[in-house]
């Protein structure tokens, strides 16, 4: 039967807490502290009347722990999403031999804690991932085949996600890009190449990470894209200028464009690269991706529209490339502005 005590603990920074311990035939088998007493003895009670609801009614209590849910959810999953295997195992870092009965909204929050200090997308990521192998946890529950114990409610349900500004676009100005090609032209290397195809054509990091030298057409300039983030192969053309640049590097085969050094299955990761590329070229508050936002706002401010911008960067709805109207309403607004001025005198 489960019972629990409390016991007082003194901090050295002269505060005091009350740690709730509950034991089963004498045995410790979950802490939990608290500032209150009573929040403490709330919690004690809480657990115990659960455990005496879940014998009456013949649950066995959850017996799975998290690490062990997360392994199980990888080998289930069928999905292309390469960052996802990271995600995945920070998770598993931090929740471990948590058991899944034990994950609530509140160690949610503060396992997450840390991330709220970062970009609130990056925060909502790592919230999505945990809710995905949760949901695997109650798809197994509903099994009527499956004998383990897993949960009925995923917790992250009651964990509000931070709001995302999307029509913040981030891109080079005409003094910072110049400044960003010398900087990664001194790196030098495929490093340069990289920059220039980011730059250039709006690829997505994990889209050029994956791309083969067999799919790039060099007699029609194009990258054939099979595995894109939306699930629809696209050709994207690449100026002629970054053809010459990527003719130097050329390769007949399969192999990665940008291959690990260490696994040539595996892309390189060119993180230092990009962070002192980016010190010596003094641009500040810059992400690999915003590269793409700068591709896109190039094209805007041209004057090319929205559906052909679209189709460069492969979204499926003209709804996320809309954030770059103001961009080519601006630059209308300015060349109709500087003739007119020149041209009529009141």
């Amino acid at each position: 039967m489960l019972n629990f005590h409390i016991i007082k603990v003194d901090l050295k920074s002269g505060e005091v807490r009350y740690r709730t311990i509950l034991t089963k035939s004498g045995k410790g088998i979950k802490t939990k502290t608290f500032r209150r007493k009573q929040d403490a003895r709330t919690w004690g009670n809480r657990a115990v009347l659960d455990s005496q609801e879940y014998e009456a009614k013949g649950i066995k209590p959850c017996t799975l722990q998290f690490n062990q849910l997360a392994d199980e959810y990888m080998r289930w999953w069928t999905g292309k999403d390469h960052d996802r295997v990271r995600l995945v195992l920070w998770w598993e870092k931090r929740l471990g031999q948590t058991l899944l009965s034990d994950i609530t909204p509140e160690l949610i929050r503060d396992t997450l804690k840390p991330k709220k200090s970062q970009a609130p997308a990056t925060y909502n990521r790592h919230l999505a991932i945990l809710s995905a192998i949760l949901d695997y946890a109650i798809l197994q529950q509903e099994d009527d085949s499956v004998l383990e114990q897993y949960i009925d409610i995923n917790p992250c349900k009651r964990v509000r996600s931070l709001k995302v500004d999307n029509k913040i676009v981030r891109y080079l100005s005409d003094e910072e890009k110049p400044r960003l090609l010398k900087a990664a032209k001194a790196i030098g290397g495929k490093f340069y190449l990289k920059v220039l195809m980011g730059l250039a054509t709006g690829m997505r990091k994990g889209e050029l990470d994956q791309l083969r030298w067999n799919d790039i057409d060099f007699d029609k300039g194009l990258a054939i894209l099979l595995d894109t983030k939306n699930g629809t192969p696209r050709h994207t053309p690449i100026p002629s200028v970054i053809m010459d640049e990527l003719r130097k590097h050329r390769e007949v085969g399969s192999s990665l464009l940008f291959p690990s050094s260490i696994d040539p299955n595996q892309p390189f990761d060119y993180r230092k690269q990009w962070a002192k590329c980016l010190k010596a070229a003094n641009i500040i508050n810059f992400r690999w991706h915003d590269l793409r936002h700068d591709t896109a706002s190039t094209l805007a401010r041209d004057g090319r529209t929205l559906k052909e911008i679209a189709e460069i960067l492969g979204h499926k709805s003209l709804a996320s490339t809309d954030r770059y109207t103001h961009l080519s309403t601006a630059h209308k607004s300015q060349v109709l502005n500087d003739t007119m001025t020149k041209s009529i005198s009141l």
